[in-house]
């Protein structure tokens, strides 16, 4: 059996000889092209070049996602600030809805305080003529509204006041603002066995370093803080905190005066 198989071998490692003479002409470049290419190969892998080439391929790679995810994440940016800008519009359509509704803010301190709508008020030694007048306006300005009373005068003991005054603040010289004015309400709570009562020691004042505090508009603003508005968002108003030259007090700024004086 052994030696059959031997002849075997023998007959067929004959004929793949006969078969690869006979074919050599179509064999012999494949099997060139072969050795180099591998040769190619693995010079390359010696060099260096191959693992350059890989690398390259990598970073190319990365880069184009990079750039998806670029893409992508600018898309995303994109509805994120087109989603802004609706909830912006909204947002103003609420203040807008809000400051219609309820007017201008109102000081905290006076939100629960039932006042008198007469108020009795003196000025401050200190304040020159253009500052008595610029407030004289802006009494004016108030009365007319037939909101509030402001009597000039000495107030009885639990009367409101308010005292108009000046003082001195210059700003710092790298200041992008000025500071015109301050005012504000001071609310006195009085306790008796017949029940609580309360009164307001109002202060409004200008800023004597500068000759723009003497404006009927500055005072118009401070004399609101002094019977109770706050800051408005509304350039409409004449209590926003910037001074827009207004002397006219807006709907929403009448709106404020009536919650707080027409429920006394």
């Amino acid at each position: 059996m052994k030696t059959i198989r031997q002849w075997l071998s023998v007959i067929l490692l004959a004929g793949v000889v006969m078969w690869g003479l006979q074919n050599r002409a179509t064999l012999r470049p494949k099997i060139m092209s072969t050795v180099s290419y591998y040769q190619t190969k693995l010079s390359d892998a010696l060099s260096g070049k191959l693992g350059s080439q890989l690398l390259a391929t990598d970073a190319t790679d990365n880069d184009s996602t990079s750039s998806q995810s670029t893409t992508s994440k600018q898309s995303a940016t994109t509805q994120s600030s087109s989603s802004t800008t609706k909830k912006t519009t909204a947002a103003t359509a609420t203040t807008s809805t809000q400051t219609t509704t309820t007017g201008t803010p109102i000081e905290s301190i006076v939100q629960n305080a039932t006042l008198s709508k007469t108020y009795y008020y003196h000025f401050s030694s200190k304040l020159s003529a253009a500052g008595r007048q610029v407030f004289k306006d802006a009494v004016a300005t108030y009365n007319q509204t037939g909101l509030v009373k402001l009597v000039y005068g000495t107030a009885p003991k639990t009367g409101n006041t308010i005292t108009f005054s000046a003082y001195q603040k210059k700003m710092q010289h790298w200041s992008t603002s000025i500071e015109l004015g301050h005012g504000g309400p001071k609310i006195i709570e009085h306790i008796s066995w017949y029940g609580t009562t309360y009164q307001n020691q109002a202060t409004a004042s200008l800023n004597a370093d500068y000759s723009q505090s003497y404006s009927d508009a500055v005072a118009i603003h401070e004399l609101g803080h002094a019977l109770g508005l706050d800051h408005s968002t509304q350039k409409s108003s004449v209590m926003y905190p910037i001074s827009q030259g207004k002397t006219v007090l807006s709907a929403a700024d009448l709106t404020s005066l009536k919650a707080i004086y027409q429920q006394s």
